[in-house]
């Protein structure tokens, strides 16, 4: 998706390998009608071969086929339809387009699945703020908002507090603290005008006056995983060549490693250089290589995904320092830890960060008073092998 700017993670995230040049991804999505239409980002779906769409009833999933009706690339949306004789349409649609009105401040709550492999398969839901009117460089068709997004998370549903229906989920900046973008909901509305023969949308909000868990609920069974089948590249190659890349090599030596010449896309006021070399036709397989002084100091690959993901090798390990913060070591690493302890005795927070790629391997970051205490590598694969399992 070239109309965005790459060093904006699209947060649509990689599945698996199907084997004969196929892979799987996935995103989120928001269902429109009754009859099955759903709405969810261009990017999502792009040069996707099959589609599948995950609805959670209740907490029981069922996956059905799909199928695209109409795309809009420049505004980054797209209407798929389920076409599959075991769906049943939903009996109502219990939200409706709120397209004026919406200020700065006003509280809003995104619902989505990001990281499934990771976080799990279920709907996960953040909320925020209305941070600006304008997305990423002023653009008028998106908003700013402080509700925490991850990979995964494209195509899903931004909500007001009321339950309305304002927007989807695009995108965000990875060294952005809760800086995410979501589409305004009337470019959706005129992509819909594109579609022959659309239901008639629901014209009232009837979760207004539910508590807050109640709104839950019922919003998690319209809120659904779209899982992508696409061309692949041969991973084992780039998978390889990303292995090749020393610290400290210059562009003109990672372009010789690679064999393919770099392409310097940003450079930012701290005198870092970000390149990447495009491995695979499908302009979603790269190496990503950030370089300071002319040299490569932090590098991440990113396979069948537009996403900038962190990799958690040596030097990213070697430039954590013990008076960072949280915040910086998050920025450092291309995304938030996972806080998965605090001992209250001794005022330690226990955070992980799991490596993009290679999910057996992380790194473990002691906080105390909010800077590095402590910080180690881990290899999941030799922990469970050291335990016998």
């Amino acid at each position: 998706m070239k109309n965005i700017p790459l060093f904006l993670a699209l947060f649509l995230i990689p599945i698996l390998g199907l084997g004969q040049n196929k892979a799987m991804v996935s995103g989120s999505g928001i269902v429109l009608s009754k009859d099955g239409y759903i709405a969810t980002n261009n990017h999502v779906i792009e040069n996707g071969l099959e589609y599948f769409v995950d609805i959670y009833t209740n907490g029981i999933k069922q996956s059905f086929k799909a199928k695209v009706i109409q795309a809009d690339k420049e505004n980054d949306l797209a209407v798929i339809k389920i076409e599959d004789p075991l769906f049943k349409p939903f009996k109502s649609i219990p939200y409706a387009f709120r397209m004026q009105g919406i200020n700065v401040g006003e509280k809003v709550f995104a619902m989505g699945y990001p990281r499934p492999g990771i976080q799990g398969e279920e709907v996960k839901i953040t909320d925020g703020l209305i941070s600006s009117k304008t997305g990423f460089q002023n653009d008028n068709k998106s908003f700013q908002i402080s509700a925490p997004i991850q990979p995964g998370n494209s195509g899903g549903p931004l909500f007001d507090y009321s339950g309305n229906l304002i927007g989807l989920t695009s995108s965000g900046i990875p060294s952005g603290e809760n800086v995410g973008y979501a589409i305004k909901i009337s470019y959706l509305n005129n992509l819909i005008d594109l579609v022959p023969n659309f239901p008639i949308l629901t014209a009232t909000t009837t979760t207004t006056n539910l508590s807050f868990t109640e709104k839950i609920k019922i919003l998690s069974n319209y809120t659904v995983m779209i899982r992508v089948v696409i061309p692949d590249c041969d991973l084992k190659t780039p998978s390889e060549l990303f292995n090749t890349i020393n610290a400290g090599s210059t562009v003109k030596e990672i372009s010789a490693m690679l064999g393919i010449e770099g392409e310097n896309y940003r450079n930012d006021g701290s005198g870092i250089s970000f390149y990447k070399w495009v491995l695979c036709e499908n302009d979603k397989t790269f190496i990503d290589c950030w370089l300071k002084d002319g040299k490569m100091y932090l590098s991440m690959k990113s396979f069948n995904t537009p996403d900038l993901r962190y990799v958690l090798n040596d030097e990213s390990f070697k430039l954590i320092k013990p008076d960072m913060t949280y915040e910086s070591v998050s920025k450092l690493l291309l995304g938030t830890g996972d806080n998965y302890r605090t001992d209250y005795m001794s005022g330690i927070k226990f955070y992980k960060w799991i490596d993009s790629y290679n999910q057996d391997l992380y790194f473990d970051v002691w906080f105390l008073n909010n800077k590095v205490h402590l910080v180690r590598k881990g290899d999941f694969a030799k922990e469970k092998s050291l335990l016998g399992e």
